[in-house]
């Protein structure tokens, strides 16, 4: 049986992950922290660390680094889950001792698992140079999803083909590079309408889509209901 341990001090998100794992037929160990992630690592040696980023105490990156310098966790692969905007100069400090990063709400459970059980299998991994460079696509995205963007708009950032960049993406994130830009959107438009502070076509607007009926439709492919309908929901129906 696999072990996995699950950083996080985001105590909801951490619980319900972990339980999902052990329906799935994992071990799997806790820690709201990086200090105590990091005593948990030494003492347990799991078969994998799915990490947080902002943290108190010590912050994932500080993980990352402690482990790639002691020889005996290097090895351990990492997947970073992390809900915060993530730059090019974050990412370049992923992209050593990662496995994979997947944003929190981006992926659906089964994505997720099968991402996980991927990385324990040491399926083959893209090489670290190839793995920059989706990295840095994600975070061109991150910053840039607010304007009009195409893949040839990132290819010509990268300085990549368009083709071969859109290969390598897919291989690495699971999703096409639209698929990945219109799910990151969707998952900003969904915070705007939790405040309540704008209307619809103001937060199609707001994270770069021009058109509402667009928008709409976008929005209800990637959950299941329209934006007027999750306005409406209480915040317990928002969190299923």
């Amino acid at each position: 049986m696999n072990k996995i341990l699950v950083v996080d001090d985001d105590l909801d998100f951490c619980f319900n992950l972990a339980a999902i794992l052990k329906e799935n037929g994992f071990e799997v160990l806790t820690a709201a922290n990086g200090r105590e992630a990091l005593v948990k690592i030494q003492d347990t040696r799991p078969d994998l660390v799915l990490l947080d980023l902002m943290m108190p105490e010590l912050d994932g990156f500080g993980v990352l680094k402690a482990m790639q310098d002691e020889q005996n966790l290097r090895n351990i692969p990492v997947i970073v889950l992390s809900g915060q905007v993530l730059t090019a100069r974050d990412m370049s400090r992923l992209n050593r001792g990662v496995a994979a990063v997947l944003g929190k709400g981006l992926f659906s459970t089964q994505e997720t698992l099968e991402r996980i059980e991927g990385v324990l299998a040491r399926n083959k991994q893209l090489g670290s140079g190839v793995r920059r460079a989706v990295y840095q696509a994600m975070a061109f995205i991150h910053e840039h999803y607010k304007e009009p963007l195409s893949r040839t708009e990132l290819a010509n950032y990268l300085n990549l083909n368009e083709q071969y960049l859109s290969r390598i993406f897919k291989k690495e994130v699971g999703l096409g590079l639209m698929a990945y830009l219109n799910r990151y959107r969707i998952q900003q438009a969904k915070r705007l309408l939790d405040t309540g502070n704008l209307t619809i076509t103001q937060v199609a607007l707001e994270v770069g889509i021009s058109s509402q009926s667009y928008f709409s439709r976008k929005f209800q492919h990637e959950t299941g209901c329209s934006p007027t309908a999750y306005q409406r929901m209480d915040s317990p129906e928002k969190r299923k």
